[in-house]
C-alpha cells in the first residue's frame, strides 16, 4: 500500500518493504527439511520508507538515505527532498520504528547488522520501481546510518542475503560516520564528510583508513572540515548542544560545501 505524505510543496510515498534476509546454504537447508520444515527463509522484517520520485520519464538513478542514531527526521526528509530535486529516487528507511527502539546512540543499542538488512532489502525494493535504474543505485548514511554504509562498502555483504547476484551498490556517501569500523578493503566508491572537531566519530580515524585503502581496487574520498563538530549539516543545532556527551554545532558554510561535494560524487558515480 502507498500513501502520498505532503511536506512542504512536495509530495512523497510512504513504503513498506522486507527487509533482507540471510541466505541459507544447501546444508542449513538439507538440515530444515529433516526436521520437518520447509527449508525456505521467513520474510524479513517490514520496513516503511519514505519514496521521493524526481520529475522527468525514464529511469533515474537512486538513494538509499540511512538516518543516523537518534532515528528518523524531518531533517532526513528534506535531505530526501534536495537529492530528489538532482534528478535521483530516493528511499529512507525507518530502522527503529519497527524494532519498538527509539534510538541507537548508547554502545549497547548500537549494533548495525539489522540496518544492513534494512539497507539491501530498499536496494532490492528500489530495483523493481519502473522508474528506477537498477545500475545506478548508491548509499548515504549520516553518523550511525555513515556506519552502515560503510560496513556495506568495505564488503560483498550481498552474498550473504538473499539477493539477486547482479544487483549492489554502486557507491556509498557518508555523513560522520565511525571510521574505526573500517578494518577491510572497500569494494565500491566511498566519499566520507566529517569535521576535525568532531568528538563522536573522529576525523583522525577516517584519515587513517584512508590511508590504508591507498593501493586499493576503489577509491576513497575524505574531505575534512576544520573547525566544524558532529552534525555539521543539521540546522537544528545552530546553537552547540551536548547529546550523549557529544558536542553537536550546525556550521552554515561547511554544510554548503559539503552538500557540493555530495552532488559531484554522486554525479560521477551514477552516470550513465
Amino acid at each position: 500500500m502507498l500513501l502520498l505524505v505532503v511536506t512542504g510543496v512536495h509530495a512523497e510515498e510512504v513504503v513498506q518493504f522486507p527487509s533482507a534476509t540471510y541466505r541459507l546454504s544447501d546444508f542449513q537447508k538439507a538440515r530444515a527439511k529433516d526436521r520437518g520444515e520447509s527449508g525456505e527463509n521467513s520474510p524479513g522484517l517490514v520496513i516503511t520508507g519514505y519514496l521521493s520520485k524526481p520529475a522527468g520519464h525514464g529511469r533515474h538513478p537512486a538513494i538509499v538515505l540511512l538516518h543516523g542514531c537518534g532515528g528518523l527526521s524531518t531533517f532526513h526528509r528534506r535531505e530526501a527532498e534536495t537529492i530528489r530535486d538532482w534528478g535521483y529516487a530516493v528511499l529512507a528507511p525507518d530502522s527503529f520504528t519497527p524494532r519498538g527502539m527509539k534510538d541507537a546512540c548508547v554502545p549497547e543499542r548500537r549494533d548495525m547488522a539489522p540496518r544492513v538488512e534494512d539497507a539491501f532489502g530498499a536496494l532490492s525494493y528500489l530495483s523493481k520501481l519502473p522508474f528506477v535504474d537498477p545500475t545506478r543505485i548508491a548509499i548515504l548514511g549520516y553518523s550511525h546510518g555513515g556506519g552502515v554504509a560503510l560496513r556495506i562498502a568495505m564488503q560483498s555483504h550481498k552474498t550473504l542475503y538473499e539477493m539477486p547476484d547482479d544487483l549492489g551498490f554502486k557507491a556509498a556517501a557518508t555523513y560522520y560516520p565511525p571510521c574505526e569500523i573500517l578494518t577491510e578493503r572497500l569494494v565500491i566508491p566511498t566519499l566520507i564528510l566529517i569535521g576535525d572537531r568532531d568528538d563522536w566519530t573522529l576525523a583522525s580515524d577516517c584519515e587513517a583508513a584512508a590511508r590504508r585503502q591507498v593501493g586499493g581496487p576503489v577509491s576513497l574520498r575524505v574531505t575534512v572540515f576544520p573547525g566544524v563538530y558532529h552534525s555539521f549539516n543539521f540546522p537544528g543545532f545552530a546553537e552547540p548542544r551536548q547529546i550523549y556527551g557529544h558536542w553537536s554545532k550546525f556550521d552554515e558554510a561547511a554544510s554548503e560545501r559539503a552538500i557540493s561535494e555530495l552532488r559531484e560524487f554522486l554525479e560521477q558515480r551514477l552516470a550513465r
